[in-house]
């Protein structure tokens, strides 16, 4: 048997504790709800941006291939033109490109400069025909990642205004 003078606070005790685990629980509830409640909003939020994200991806993307598409039809049409221009004149057709310009075509694409050759070697470089389609071509090579790169910081830019 429990003695009289311990019922007292053993009662006082069981109420404080009881009032205790109450507000744990309770305060466990509400803390999970809020939880919840801010992954719930932090969802939405990212579904929002990455909706947003996305549309900047597609404009973007549209952008690059119809610029794409025009820089095919401009350096299409500028081969042509300049094929034509040299085709109708004969002379140009046997000219021949001297080391000089070799070497400066070649140092331009990145190559490294014979050093052994002297500028004053013969002309034994190719012709002013035969070496067309290489610059054309360079000049399209260049356009296609001038328009990579444009399309690219256009995307990191649209990006970065997401929010």
């Amino acid at each position: 048997m429990i003695p009289p003078a311990l019922i007292k606070p053993l009662i006082y005790a069981g109420v404080v504790i009881g009032i205790f685990a109450a507000g744990w629980f309770k305060g466990n509830a509400h803390g999970t709800q809020k939880l919840t409640d801010y992954q719930g909003k932090q969802a939405i939020e990212a579904v929002r941006i990455v909706t947003r994200q996305g549309a900047v991806t597609e404009r973007v993307v549209t952008e690059y291939r119809d610029r794409a598409a025009k820089t095919r039809t401009v350096t299409e049409t500028i081969e042509k033109e300049v094929t034509k221009y040299v085709e109708s004149k004969p002379l140009t057709l046997s000219c021949t490109l001297d080391a000089t310009w070799v070497r400066l075509h070649d140092a331009a694409a990145g190559a490294l400069p014979n050093a052994s050759a002297s500028t004053d070697d013969p002309a034994t470089g190719p012709t002013a025909a035969s070496a067309l389609p290489t610059i054309t071509g360079n000049y399209r090579t260049y356009q296609e990642v001038a328009d990579r790169l444009r399309g690219l910081q256009a995307w990191v830019k649209g990006q970065g205004e997401v929010r």
